[in-house]
Order: C-alpha cells, then sequence, then structure tokens
C-alpha cells in the first residue's frame, strides 16, 4: 500500500492515540492496526506523543452517557509500536486521558511542552477513534498553530463502523486536515 506522507521542511511529530489492542473489536480495526505498524515502521518523526484512553467513573464520559472503560479493562498502549518507536527516538511523551484530546486534561500542558520544547511545527495524528479523539485532537493542533494531518489509512474505529469513519473523514478532507488533502506537498512511502 502507498501512503502519501505531507512532505515538507517541518519539524513534524506522531501523535499515536488510543493504540490500545484490547479495545480494538473488529476486523477492520485489527487492519487498521496492522497498517499503523507498518507506517511507523518506515517513518521517522522529530517527537512522539503517545495516548492511551479510559472512561473511569469521573469522566465525563460516564457522567453523561454511563459508559464506563476501565484503565485495566482499555489496556496499554500497542507493544509493538511502543518497540518500534522507542528505537527510533529517545523524545516519546507517554501519556493517560481520559479526556478526547491529547491537548485536554492534566497532560494536555505536558504534550504542548514536549511539542515546543523538539521545535515541531506539524503534528501528523493516527489511531482510533477518528470522529472522536483523533478529530478534537486535530481541532485543538490546529487551533494551537500546528500544521496539522491525519493519517486516513492508520486511522479508523474500534468497532470498524465504515459510515462514521467516512463521515469523519468528510469533515476533515474539508478543513484539508488529512493526508489526502488536495493542498499539500506530499510524497508517497511504500507500507
Amino acid at each position: 500500500m502507498k501512503i502519501r506522507f505531507p512532505h515538507g521542511n517541518a519539524k513534524r511529530a506522531l501523535l499515536v492515540i488510543d493504540v490500545q489492542p484490547n479495545t480494538l473489536r473488529s476486523d477492520a480495526a485489527q487492519a487498521t492496526l496492522s497498517n499503523i505498524r507498518s507506517f511507523v515502521s518506515v517513518t521517522t518523526y522529530d517527537a512522539y506523543v503517545v495516548a492511551t484512553y479510559s472512561a473511569p467513573q469521573s469522566s465525563m464520559f460516564y457522567r453523561q452517557s454511563g459508559w464506563l472503560l476501565p484503565a485495566e479493562a482499555a489496556g496499554p498502549s500497542d507493544a509493538v509500536l511502543d518497540d518500534l518507536i522507542s528505537s527510533r527516538s529517545a523524545n516519546v511523551l507517554h501519556i493517560e486521558k481520559t479526556v478526547r484530546s491529547v491537548f485536554k486534561g492534566p497532560d494536555g500542558p505536558a504534550v504542548e511542552s514536549a511539542l515546543r520544547n523538539a521545535g515541531v511545527n506539524e503534528v501528523h495524528i493516527l489511531g482510533f477513534d477518528i470522529n472522536d479523539c483523533l478529530l478534537a485532537t486535530a481541532y485543538d493542533a490546529l487551533d494551537d498553530g500546528y500544521f496539522t494531518y491525519v493519517i486516513e489509512e492508520c486511522s479508523g474505529r474500534t468497532d470498524g463502523n465504515a459510515t462514521t469513519i467516512q463521515a469523519a473523514l468528510t469533515i476533515l478532507r474539508k478543513q484539508n486536515m488529512t493526508n489526502n488533502s488536495t493542498r499539500l506537498d506530499s510524497i508517497e512511502i511504500e507500507i
């Protein structure tokens, strides 16, 4: 598979969001995980943020909708990805979040600080769920002044719902915020 990779003279960070194998409930999500692993194995970034997600009873997810996902049930980030990332860079920040965006919650300032300290001005985002945590992170990144691209082939939903994925992609593409946006200098990489 070939993926368009945003290409410029930018310092880039990869935001790996909620790639927790315990939460992947569909064949489509497993295929996305495979794409993510392949992508990370052939790319290098100036900084990495690896986020894991849970929805404890204290979270707004539980308080508003009754949806509960304890950290132990959500599980850790994908071990294969963690190994790939740690072999590429010492500039890796791991965070745990109970909110959608990596820029919000208690670790939000640490994310912002890590990106600024690395001189990052462009972020690439991948993981789960594209209509939720990825979308929220993408908007926050753009609002914080980063060129922002969601890597489409490496972003999905844990349940694989294609209709919801397409709806999120439509929104992101209209904002020129994916690697397949039309106003983007890019190269193709093989995964």
